[in-house]
């Protein structure tokens, strides 16, 4: 081989490794912005389940409250109830206890 073939050989070779080195780049840029697309779409994500952690939170903090007002109006309820039926069972009573007053005294008069 003469000198001038080597030169042109290693003028290829340069210009091959160069044209190697230029797509590596270009590979190399690809993936970086892919790595950035997936780490942009990761920080979001994280960001939806710590939204999503907090609104649960409230979430459950509101049920806690809600459930304590529920027990406290049942409690009321029920001694709205008890009463009711107190009363129920106190005039009901008073008026039983008139009936059979009332057959005594009839009874009585025969």
């Amino acid at each position: 081989m003469s000198d001038r073939d080597l030169i042109q050989e290693l003028n290829t070779t340069i210009k091959d490794l160069s044209q190697e080195k230029d797509d590596l780049l270009k590979t190399i840029k690809q993936k970086e912005s892919r790595i950035k697309t997936v780490l942009i779409k990761l920080e979001h994500a994280t960001l939806d389940v710590n939204s999503t952690g907090h609104k649960i939170e409230d979430q459950n903090k509101e049920i806690v409250k809600l459930k304590e007002k529920l027990k406290d109006k049942n409690k009321v309820v029920k001694k709205e109830i008890d009463e009711v039926v107190e009363k129920y069972i106190t005039t009901h009573s008073e008026v039983a206890d008139d009936n059979s007053t009332t057959h005594k005294t009839e009874e009585d008069e025969e």
